[in-house]
C-alpha cells in the first residue's frame, strides 16, 4: 500500500509540473512550481511516515477512491496545510483504516473540517477529545456536568499548553464551524459553555490529537 500512495502522490507532484498560464511570468512560474513541489513533497513524507506508523493495511474498494483520497489529501498541501493539519488527514487516513475502513466520501467529508484547523484550535479539540474520552477524569462530576468537563478542559489548557481561560473560550467558539464542538446550557454565572458533539466522538475512532501533538518536531510549533 506505501507504493500505491507512492504512485499517488507522484502521479500528483507531476501534474504540478505542467505548464502554468502563459499570463504568469516565467520567473514566478518558476518559483511557485517549485513551491508547490515542496509542499507536495513534504506532504508525502508526512503521509507515508504515518501509514508506517500504523497498524493494519491500508484497503480500498477500487482505484478511484486511492486517488479520490490521495489528491484531496494532496491538495490541501497546496493551499497552504501546516505540517499539523496534514497529520491530522494522514492519521484519519490510517485510523479508518484500522477503523471503520477507508472510504473515499469520509475522508473528504474529515478533510474539508481539519485542514484549516490553526494550532490552537487543534490544540483545544485535543483536550477536549482526552476529557471526553475519560483520559482525563473530572474531578467534580457532582457539579453542572457541562460546565465540569469545561473547568477541566480549560484547567488543562492552561497548565499545559498556557492559553488562559478566555482564549482557550474564544478558540472553542471559532470551532463551532466544524461540528465538532457546540454551546450547551452552563450554570447561572456562565450561562453557555463549549462541548463536544458526536462528531469528535466519531473522530477520537480514528485518532488521537494530543498524540499528534507530542509528535510534532522540535521547532515546528
Amino acid at each position: 500500500m506505501l507504493e500505491l500512495f507512492g504512485a499517488l502522490a507522484a502521479d500528483y507532484m507531476a501534474s504540478i509540473d505542467n505548464p502554468l498560464a502563459s499570463t504568469v511570468p516565467a520567473i514566478g512560474a518558476l518559483s511557485l512550481r517549485a513551491l508547490m513541489q515542496k509542499r507536495a513533497s513534504n506532504a508525502r513524507d508526512v503521509l507515508l511516515h504515518e501509514i508506517r506508523r500504523g497498524n493494519t493495511p491500508i484497503e480500498f474498494h477500487n482505484a478511484d477512491e486511492a486517488a479520490a483520497v490521495t489528491y484531496r489529501y494532496m491538495r490541501a498541501a497546496e493551499e497552504g496545510a501546516a505540517r499539523l493539519n496534514l497529520q491530522l488527514l494522514a492519521g484519519v487516513i490510517v485510523g479508518s483504516a484500522e477503523g471503520p475502513g477507508l472510504y473515499a466520501d469520509d475522508f473528504l467529508r474529515w478533510a474539508d473540517v481539519l485542514a484549516g484547523l490553526r494550532r490552537e484550535e487543534v490544540i483545544v479539540l485535543g483536550v477536549m477529545q482526552r476529557v471526553q474520552t475519560g483520559e482525563t477524569p473530572i474531578e467534580d462530576p457532582a457539579q453542572n456536568p457541562p460546565l465540569a468537563f469545561w473547568l477541566a478542559c480549560t484547567g488543562i489548557l492552561e497548565q499545559q499548553y498556557g492559553l488562559r481561560p478566555a482564549a482557550s473560550t474564544s478558540h472553542a467558539h471559532a470551532l463551532l464551524r466544524t461540528g465538532l464542538v457546540q454551546l450547551v446550557s452552563g450554570s447561572m454565572e456562565t450561562v453557555v459553555v463549549p462541548a463536544p458533539t458526536g462528531e469528535l466522538a466519531a473522530l477520537s475512532g480514528l485518532l488521537r490529537i494530543e498524540g499528534l501533538l507530542a509528535s510534532e518536531p522540535a521547532g515546528l510549533h
